[in-house]
């Protein structure tokens, strides 16, 4: 079976095992469709990968797993020091994703804004993944008994706001409130229709930071081995039982058959705390003092980080 790999803005076409050489770059067809870990479930037809920087498994070749509010994105924006600190990172032959947990939407109307190539985006805290040009390549949902029970849950009538991820849409519960942030204005859906929806993330948002903890180990107690949930800002996200940053960025390197010699990964809020552990972590100068703990080390921006690796 052939499958289309992007390079640069040449589309290639080989079958898995080739090798096309493009210039002084080896492009290396690896598989045909990604390879879902128990309970992913595969949405794309082809894999498009920026190039095939670490498909030949150089021991010399990074990743840098970056979270996106907070750590990439602060203020409102991507500061042109880290973009022009990312390009170069990518230059020298490394590779660079996004993990978060806002859903596609969202997230890519941010990043249309700037010019930042990636070479993944990891979505809903490890639940979706999107490969280099933003085209969904697997998924892995809470579960319909799950989605509905959550649904049905207490949270519901004290959060501000619940928002609901199916794919690469985003709803609001039509009970709830609006979304707390007003620059986004997703669709509403009633609980009626929503409990006929599989999502890969339910997240209960609060006016208070300490509100959506609280609720958050509550829930976490609530679903104990049956979901995770994480939070992070003033948000109580909830995804299927053993989905994170971590376990995401390893599920989205063998899907997309990158392997690069060394993880370095970068966060500031609750939520990053499982990926700054499992990797070489570095928490955002100014982070809790369990996210610093979890990194052991700290930066004050991607561009300082970046300057001091290469």
């Amino acid at each position: 079976m052939d499958i289309s790999f992007g390079y640069a803005s040449v589309f290639l076409r080989g079958v898995p095992g080739q090798r096309i050489v493009r210039g002084t770059k080896t492009i290396h067809i690896c598989s045909s469709l990604p390879r879902p870990a128990k309970g992913y479930r595969g949405v794309a037809r082809t894999i498009v990968l920026s190039d095939s920087r670490a498909c030949g498994g150089k021991d010399n070749v990074r990743l840098l797993a970056c979270d996106f509010d907070g750590t990439v994105f602060c203020k409102h924006s991507i500061s042109e020091r880290d973009l022009l600190a990312i390009a170069r990172w990518r230059a020298e032959g490394n590779l660079f994703g996004i993990v978060t947990g806002r859903g596609a939407g969202t997230l890519l109307a941010d990043l249309s804004r700037f010019p930042l190539e990636y070479d993944f985006l990891l979505c809903n805290n490890g639940a979706l993944l999107l490969d280099s040009r933003a085209n969904p390549v697997a998924e892995r949902p809470l579960g319909i008994e799950m989605s509905r029970y959550l649904l049905d849950h207490e949270i519901r009538e004290h959060c501000s706001s619940c928002a609901l991820f199916a794919g690469s849409a985003m709803y609001v519960l039509e009970e709830t409130g609006p979304w707390l942030n007003p620059v986004y204005t997703p669709s509403t859906l009633a609980v009626q229709k929503a409990r006929d929806i599989d999502f890969l993330q339910i997240s209960f948002g609060f006016r208070e930071r300490t509100r959506s903890m609280a609720w958050g180990e509550r829930l976490q107690a609530d679903v104990a081995g049956k979901a995770q949930v994480q939070c992070s800002l003033s948000v109580a996200d909830v995804t299927a039982r053993g989905v994170g940053k971590a376990t995401g960025i390893a599920w989205a390197l063998d899907a997309l058959c990158l392997s690069p010699g060394n993880i370095l990964t970068v966060g500031d809020d609750g939520n990053d705390r499982e990926m700054l552990a499992a990797y070489d972590g570095y928490a955002m100068e100014g982070a809790d003092r369990d996210v610093l703990a979890a990194a052991g080390k700290s930066t004050a921006s991607i561009a300082d980080l970046v300057e001091q690796c290469l």
